[in-house]
């Protein structure tokens, strides 16, 4: 039996979440990666918070070049996300036009497990590339 990441984000480490993917959406903003309510209601601390992404099928890269997605609760009005998210993390469809977003995002499978590292918001702007940052 392999095994699999839950739909709902769970703490691994101080900062970092282990969740699966789930799919993309055209709901969803540039540089934004949506949760479903009920799985957002198990870790409040995500909601609108930046995160990193990494996955074991992406080779990790220096902190600079990876890009910052904020973490953003579904809606109602969000039906095709929502209808992905029961799965996982959902991610925007328009991420595959920025290509550091769209390096991680070809590489994923879905229902294999990410890594969401929280902890962003603790380095120095010059670090990484925030998701209001211009590319």
């Amino acid at each position: 039996m392999e095994w699999r990441p839950p739909a709902a984000p769970f703490r691994a480490f101080r900062d970092r979440y282990v969740a699966a993917f789930a799919g993309l959406s055209y709901d969803l903003a540039p540089r934004a990666v949506g949760l479903h309510p009920e799985h957002l209601a198990q870790v409040p601390e995500l909601a609108d918070a930046d995160v990193l992404v990494t996955s074991e099928s992406v080779k990790p890269g220096p902190l600079h070049k990876r890009p910052a997605f904020r973490v953003v609760p579904l809606t109602a009005l969000m039906r095709d996300a929502l209808g992905v998210a029961s799965h996982g993390v959902v991610f925007s469809v328009y991420d595959l036009d920025d290509p550091p977003a769209a390096r991680l995002i070809e590489r994923l499978e879905p229902g294999g497990s990410l890594i969401l590292n929280s902890a962003v918001g603790r380095l120095s702007g010059d670090i990484i590339r925030r998701p209001d940052s211009a590319a």
